[in-house]
């Protein structure tokens, strides 16, 4: 934990590069996983339920693959409409690699300055996530 999260340049589902300074919420939760991983369609679901909290909770949701795109899974699970979240590729998986993520998924909380709060391997549900997120927007206030 504080390991500052290096500049990260993503490619979102049309190959346009998105970088990790393009999210300003006060937390940012980094999901990684990997689309030959069955888990990322049984958590998708709660990746769905999680995302709106973000704008009320403070955060931002970016679940980032580390495997590659696949549009047309996506476009399946999401009977082809368009994610409420950024559904990102990481390009060899550089980021996920500098994190050290070892396994899919993997669940990395992030403060507004990038130091990594929380990090859990498998999905720990919703409930455990905003936990994490309050910790680090609350850890955030008392440096203030």
């Amino acid at each position: 934990m504080g390991t500052i999260v290096p500049e990260a340049v993503f490619l979102d589902m049309h190959d346009t590069p998105v970088v990790l300074a393009d999210y300003h919420r006060p937390v940012t939760v980094l999901n990684f996983f990997a689309y030959w991983c069955e888990t990322w369609l049984e958590q998708w679901p709660q990746l769905v339920e999680l995302a709106p909290m973000g704008r009320r909770v403070g955060f931002d949701l970016l679940s980032i693959s580390i495997d590659g795109q696949s549009r047309e899974q996506l476009a399946r699970v999401c009977k082809n409409g368009k994610p409420s979240f950024p559904v990102l590729y990481d390009p060899g998986g550089h980021l996920a690699g500098r994190l050290g993520v070892r396994r899919v998924p993997t669940v990395v909380v992030v403060d507004k300055q990038r130091r990594i709060t929380y990090v859990h391997e498998g999905y720990p549900g919703n409930a455990e996530v905003l936990k994490a997120v309050r910790a680090a927007a609350a850890s955030q206030e008392k440096q203030r």
